[in-house]
């Protein structure tokens, strides 16, 4: 559903109320407090003021699940803010768009889709990855953790036997959603609630024109294929129910695991590009120049597996879809530890 103009100007009277109000307040004795001062920078900037109630809400069921973590105790908690606070200032800027639609609130529908996630790592009592990892001392140095089935992570720990996949693979409706995304293209929104309310069509941005109606514009970035391998750089108790994993591989030398893995591909496909390195996460409404390397970036909903990849990009354009590669690295025993069900 879109958003009509009577809407906009209907929210955009909530919001101006609200900024005049906390803009008053800090002229006050005291300060504001630190939520107070994310709402105003959200009022003052209203990014989401004319977006479609299922975008907001998907946005909102995003950030939920980034602001919350299982402990190696196997309970849910807030991310620390000692870690980030990213995620809890655009939980602020939720409840100030929320506020300002009629409802005021979160409907509960979307509520309950943001908790369902979190409710999962319960069905079976413990967290799986709180008994995965029970009684595991986790290395001091730099980690990689690749989670997943034992039957296709055994012969990679014994034998260093992997298949690399064609990111264009992970656009698969069968997946797992922790597993499935459209990694071949990222797309961004730029807010037009002024411009609409001022009754234009189009926007220009960097000489080009974009038209739209009720809507904000929707600009895909879309790249070709390219070879994919996904780990993560820390333990985090609630993957292996993501992935459906009943193992996982700890890396404690990810210099040479990624040495091996590099240098085999390249020995057999020789005209593609290497990149490595944690991928950077992206908020569609708000980071326009984040990242320079789309391969190696992700919507920020994904930003609570905090990623590390191993990207193979093409130096030309393929002649032929891509297929997945199958390479043996060697064994992995001496530089990692692999831990079951």
């Amino acid at each position: 559903m879109k958003v009509s103009v009577e809407q906009i100007r209907e929210r955009h009277e909530a919001v101006e109320a609200r900024r005049r109000h906390y803009e008053w307040k800090s002229e006050q004795p005291g300060r504001l407090a630190l939520h107070e001062v994310w709402r105003h920078a959200y009022l003052a900037r209203p990014y989401l003021l004319g977006a479609p109630e299922d975008r907001v809400a998907e946005r909102f069921c995003n950030i939920f699940m980034n602001a919350m973590e299982v402990s190696p105790q196997g309970q849910i908690t807030m991310v620390a803010m000692s870690e980030t606070d990213e995620y809890m200032q655009v939980f602020t800027h939720m409840l100030e768009e929320y506020g300002a639609r009629r409802n005021g609130m979160p409907p509960d529908e979307v509520i309950g889709r943001a908790r369902a996630p979190l409710l999962k790592y319960f069905e079976k009592g413990t967290p799986v990855g709180v008994t995965l990892f029970e009684g595991y001392s986790t290395p001091t140095g730099p980690i990689l953790v690749k989670y997943g089935k034992r039957q296709f992570l055994e012969p990679m720990f014994k034998h260093g036997e992997m298949r690399i996949a064609n990111a264009g693979l992970y656009n698969d409706a069968n997946l797992l959603s922790a597993v499935r995304d459209d990694e071949t293209s990222r797309t961004f929104f730029i807010p037009t609630w002024r411009e609409r309310m001022e009754n234009r069509t189009y926007l220009d941005v960097q000489g080009h024109r974009f038209e739209f109606n009720d809507d904000d514009i929707v600009l895909p970035l879309v790249f070709d294929d390219y070879f994919l391998v996904s780990l993560c750089e820390h333990i985090h108790y609630r993957m292996p129910t993501d992935f459906e994993a009943d193992a996982a591989i700890v890396i404690h030398d990810p210099i040479r695991f990624k040495q091996r893995l590099i240098s085999t591909f390249l020995a057999s496909n020789p005209d593609y590009e290497p990149m490595e390195g944690s991928v950077i996460y992206y908020d569609p409404y708000r980071d326009y120049s984040k990242f320079r390397v789309p391969e190696m970036a992700k919507h920020f909903g994904y930003a609570y597996q905090k990623e590390a990849r191993i990207v193979f990009r093409p130096k030309r354009r393929p002649s032929a879809p891509l297929k997945p590669v199958f390479l043996s690295i060697g064994p992995m025993l001496d530089y990692a530890d692999m831990l079951t069900l």
